[in-house]
């Protein structure tokens, strides 16, 4: 009973962001072009990294922690997302150490950045992180359904002249946008592409039952590359975690 309740008030009290794990010299680390374009490198990993039937990005890796219980390796992941919880951006969702399992949806902000003329795009994911712990291993899975895009406009630098009448823009207004990575690049359905002259400002347009979505080609890429990137960043680092000595049995008396 008393591992139920605090479950639950930590699910109401543990809200993660994990922004601090992942740093812009780590991300361009793990991001190698191989001297590719974002949308070759894209398509290049999209055929080892495919979507799953519902449309996600489910990555899932094992680890062997030989010598370490079942409790041992829940505590540590445990302990580390407590201690990477900065603001409520996230959600642990499942923390049961009786079952092994523990599950957290955590934040990456602008992962991927683009200005293409008066419009810049900030990309930043909310992955779910999954962790099933059996004595001796630790089983990781990512999951990603979608992007979550800032999309800013900036129409405040140019007028327009109509004889002695002028109009100027408005000023930078700012949209909140959800890219289902089906309907994005390189996922979309190659007989429903249209294929705009200049790849700086490709635009591919999916048609799925009465919905119609255009998000532009290279943001979308970049926001792929570096979402594989974050997960490899992610595997790395959990087992780092892993791997350290326990304090479990550690003599504190001084």
């Amino acid at each position: 009973m008393k591992r139920f309740i605090f479950t639950i008030l930590f699910f109401a009290t543990c809200m993660c962001m994990f922004s601090q794990v992942i740093s812009k010299e780590e991300l361009e680390k793990y991001t190698d072009l191989g001297g590719m374009s974002w949308t070759e490198k894209a398509l290049e990993l999209s055929e080892t990294y495919n979507l799953n039937e519902k449309g996600e990005l489910q990555l899932s890796v094992i680890g062997e922690y030989e010598g370490q219980t079942k409790s041992e390796l829940y505590k540590k992941i445990l302990n580390w997302i407590i201690s990477m919880s900065t603001e409520a951006e996230s959600a642990l969702q499942i923390a049961d150490e009786e079952k092994g399992q523990i599950i957290t949806r955590c934040y990456l902000p602008n992962i991927a950045k683009r200005t293409m003329g008066d419009n810049s795009y900030r990309v930043s994911i909310r992955p779910l992180l999954k962790f099933d712990f059996k004595d001796g291993k630790v089983r990781f899975t990512y999951t990603l359904q979608c992007y979550d895009v800032l999309k800013k406009n900036d129409d405040s630098g140019y007028v327009m002249m109509f004889g002695s009448f002028g109009v100027t823009g408005s000023g930078v207004t700012k949209d909140n946008q959800i890219w289902q990575l089906v309907d994005c690049y390189p996922f979309v359905n190659s007989k429903n592409q249209r294929k705009a002259n200049n790849e700086d400002d490709d635009i591919y347009t999916v048609t799925r039952k009465s919905s119609r979505s255009k998000h532009p080609k290279v943001t979308s890429s970049r926001a792929f590359v570096n979402s594989i990137s974050c997960y490899n960043i992610l595997v790395d680092k959990i087992d780092e975690v892993l791997l350290k000595p326990s304090d479990e049995g550690r003599d504190d008396n001084w």
